[in-house]
């Protein structure tokens, strides 16, 4: 557990850039074979860094009270909808002659997904226990 504390910063400042140089070789239109291997490689580390963070969110959600995770589902459904409704909106009002809703919820869907449940991916469980202590003094 200890290497994983060590590992993950590696594989978030290796994402952040690669994220830079292909930014970089898009921008000078590079178009030989040698950024090819780079390319995949990168989309491999961002595979793994997708799987893991998918992984963790899951694995720490199961420490949550069930209290907690309904209140983040009903966050996640009333900004899910708004999003959605605001991004048609204004679709309609800048380009309104091709909307497509499919596409305006599934760009909601994402960022509603992050802002959500972003925090859930980096829980420990000693916070966790220090939020349970916090919420049982407000009850008495």
């Amino acid at each position: 557990m200890k290497n994983n504390r060590l590992i993950i910063p590696i594989f978030y400042v290796l994402f952040i850039i690669g994220t830079i140089i292909i930014c970089f070789l898009s921008y000078m239109n590079i178009k030989c074979n040698i950024p090819m291997p780079f390319i995949i490689g990168y989309l491999v580390l961002t595979l793994v860094i997708v799987i893991y963070t998918f992984i963790m969110t899951i694995l720490n959600l199961r420490k949550l009270k069930w209290v907690e995770i309904k209140k983040r589902i009903f966050k996640f459904i009333i900004l899910f909808v708004s999003f959605g409704i605001l991004n048609i909106i204004f679709d309609y009002l800048f380009r309104h002659s091709n909307i497509d809703p499919f596409k305006e919820f599934s760009k909601s869907l994402g960022l509603v997904l992050a802002f959500s449940f972003y925090d859930i991916t980096f829980l420990k469980k000693k916070e966790n226990i220090e939020e349970d202590k916090k919420s049982l003094k407000n009850k008495i």
